[in-house]
């Protein structure tokens, strides 16, 4: 294995490992938005400014890690640029592409009519240019979907917060008067997060099969989420 295809295999492990991270702290985040009862019990009163504090920071580390792991574009970096940009490289993506489709089964131990053996050869054969077909569906599939995403106006949003406001703190003279950047007027909404959240998740799910083979089980990963989210947010207070 070249030393490209192994780095491109390390980033996409990586990339993935960011973005449950992401997954986790976005299921936290979430209830604070959306679910009326926990913002009545938990956001108001004695637990109200503690409550705002949690919310804004979960908030700015998930536009952070949005930022990040889509458009960083470092050589280092595991995003899905990054990724993407590689998997325009032809020869790269023939290799990957054999990986992905050519798998040899052994026949049966000790069966030797030739007329089977041919049989199991050509089955063999179609499967193989089934899943050619199918890593080709992957891979338009990939650049569609990365195409439309990069190009989202809250994806710019999140950037702008990750490198003003969140990484760094920006101020710049509005007005007559230095202020830091009032993320009120890049139009984010609190949907747009867990929108684009869907939307990377698609991406990355088609980025393991096509650079490592291997798919994830989200719907298991989901089911932890929400019980962990629900354990926490409707568990009694602790005097």
């Amino acid at each position: 294995m070249s030393i490209e295809l192994e780095k491109l295999k390390a980033h996409s492990e990586h990339l993935l490992d960011g973005f449950l991270g992401l997954r986790e702290r976005y299921a936290m985040l979430e209830p604070m938005l959306f679910n009326r009862s926990v913002i009545k019990a938990k956001g108001q009163g004695a637990m109200g400014r503690g409550f705002l504090a949690i919310k804004n920071n979960l908030f700015l580390y998930c536009c952070q890690d949005i930022a990040k792991l889509t458009l960083d574009k470092y050589d280092t970096s595991p995003s899905i640029k990054r990724i993407v940009d590689k998997l325009q490289d032809e020869k790269l993506l023939a290799t990957l592409e054999d990986e992905f489709s050519v798998w040899y089964v052994e026949p049966p131990v000790g069966e030797k009519d030739p007329t089977v053996l041919d049989l199991l050869k050509r089955m063999d054969e179609r499967e193989h240019l089934d899943r050619r077909a199918n890593f080709k569906e992957l891979v338009k599939s990939l650049n569609l979907n990365w195409q439309e995403l990069e190009n989202k106006q809250a994806l710019d949003s999140f950037k702008k917060i990750r490198n003003k406001v969140s990484a760094h703190l920006d101020v710049n003279l509005v007005g007559g008067k230095f202020q830091p950047l009032d993320i009120g007027s890049l139009g984010v909404k609190w949907k747009d997060i867990g929108e684009t959240i869907a939307e990377m998740q698609v991406i990355i799910e088609h980025i393991g099969l096509i650079v490592r083979g291997a798919s994830f089980a989200w719907d298991s990963l989901d089911n932890n989420l929400q019980n962990a989210a629900k354990g926490f947010w409707e568990a009694e207070n602790v005097v």
